[in-house]
This record gives structure tokens, C-alpha cells and sequence, in this order.
């Protein structure tokens, strides 16, 4: 069987998973007993095709439950486990859940205009050098916005560092048993 006659049989196989077409998917494993190729794709598949329903299944149980607790716990946070380095997005995220008192009107513009960056943020993390790359990354701000921010970049990468740490930690190990 050539490359493109499998692939058009995949093609057909997968029409017929996605409109329940039971005969179409009993003649085209009919074909794959005859041909050991075929019969190996059509199960990597199938591999493929349940762990895309298993993703879909999640993603949508993870909205309902969101949607669920955001609208009858209005105060409550919804903490979703982040990886990958802190980004100025995040950061401005978790200014806007916690923000420090007293900012200035255009200070809460400026956040709301980067919690849409996946700029991330600098090794260094002095307060005269972030002031230096954010300022001009995305224009002058208030200095105590950029001290907050600069909090909230080190409480973040701390919260990060911790997840990354608690996972690697040692735990005990359960005792063998004794031969008897």
C-alpha cells in the first residue's frame, strides 16, 4: 500500500470516527487485518485521536469549573500553576489581583496595557536597572509603580523557584517489606 493510499484511508477512518460511521470504520479495519502496516497506523491513530477527546474533555471541564467559581466566588483567585520564566504578563497580572496602595491613575493604564506582554523580564532585577529596561520597553511610569512591580517580579519568580524546588524535592520513600 503506498504512502498516499494510507493516508487516504487514515482520512476516511477519521471522517467516519468523528460521523459514527460504523460501517466505514469496520471495512477499513478490515483492510488493516490484511496489512500490518495499516493496521499499526490506524492504532497510532487512535493513540492520537483519544489523547486529543482527553485534552478537549479537560480543557472544557477546567472552563466550567473556572466559570463556576469565577461567577459565584466573585473574591475568589483562581491560581493556575505557571512554568517558564515570569514574564512582564504575569507580573502586571498579579498587580492588578494585588495592587499596592496608592497608584497613580495612569500607573493602572500602564498595567493593563502589560498584562497583554509576553516581554520577559531581565536577569536583573535592581530597581534602577528594571526602571532603565521597562521605561524604555513601554514608557515612563511612576516610580513607585515600577518599586511595585519590581516586588511583584521578585514574589513571583520566588513562588516559581519554590514550585520548581517542592517538585524536585527528596521524599520519603516507603519502607520495603521483609522477606518473610
Amino acid at each position: 500500500m503506498t504512502d498516499r493510499e494510507m493516508d487516504r484511508l487514515a482520512e476516511q477512518y477519521l471522517v467516519a470516527i468523528y460521523n459514527e460511521d460504523f460501517s466505514t470504520i469496520e471495512r477499513i479495519w478490515e483492510m488493516a487485518a490484511l496489512d500490518s502496516q495499516l493496521e499499526e497506523a490506524l492504532h497510532e491513530l487512535h493513540v492520537a485521536v483519544d489523547a486529543d477527546d482527553r485534552e478537549r474533555e479537560t480543557v472544557a471541564a477546567t472552563r466550567a469549573i473556572t466559570d463556576s467559581v469565577q461567577s459565584h466566588l466573585q473574591s475568589a483567585e483562581i491560581v493556575t500553576p505557571s512554568t517558564g520564566p515570569v514574564t512582564v504578563g504575569d507580573v502586571a497580572r498579579e498587580l492588578f489581583l494585588h495592587p499596592p496602595d496608592r497608584l497613580a491613575a495612569e500607573a493602572h493604564q500602564l498595567n493593563q496595557t502589560l498584562e497583554a506582554s509576553r516581554e520577559l523580564l531581565p536577569e536583573e532585577l535592581g530597581l534602577t536597572k528594571l526602571i532603565a529596561w521597562a521605561e524604555g520597553q513601554f514608557g515612563p511610569a511612576p516610580s513607585e509603580y515600577w518599586k511595585a512591580f519590581r516586588l511583584a517580579a521578585l514574589k513571583l519568580e520566588r513562588r516559581r523557584g519554590s514550585a520548581i524546588e517542592y517538585q524536585l524535592a527528596a521524599r520519603r520513600a516507603t519502607k520495603p517489606e521483609e522477606p518473610k
